[in-house]
């Protein structure tokens, strides 16, 4: 993983978000980062899950099976990537539409 990879990838995220405030993302940049650098390490866990597996299969048995340790870190960063993902959007996503209060008629 390179720190050129890392770049664009910040930069792709950032692009996801082209309405929101400067200071926001200047706030958020630690995690902006954190998703970037997740994105691209599990890029690479799913490449190396697809050569390996998910799980072991026993060679005599095939009801024994325990999965790898791939799979388990998969489903760790995953988890975290999601969560980093969600406050991101939460604070940087601008909604399109204009909010309506209902109040209008009473101006």
């Amino acid at each position: 993983m390179s720190n050129a990879e890392i770049s664009k990838e910040i930069e792709r995220i950032k692009g996801q978000f082209p309405n929101a405030d400067e200071n926001k993302i200047n706030a958020l940049e630690g995690l902006i980062e954190q998703a970037a650098y997740l994105r691209i390490y599990l890029k690479q866990l799913n490449t190396q899950a697809m050569a390996s597996g998910l799980i072991e299969v026993h060679p005599e048995n095939a009801k024994l099976q325990r999965p790898l340790p791939v799979s388990n870190e998969i489903t760790r960063h995953s988890a975290t990537l999601t969560s980093i993902m969600d406050k991101l959007m939460k604070y940087l996503a601008i909604d399109g539409d204009d909010w309506d209060d209902g109040l209008d008629e009473y101006e």
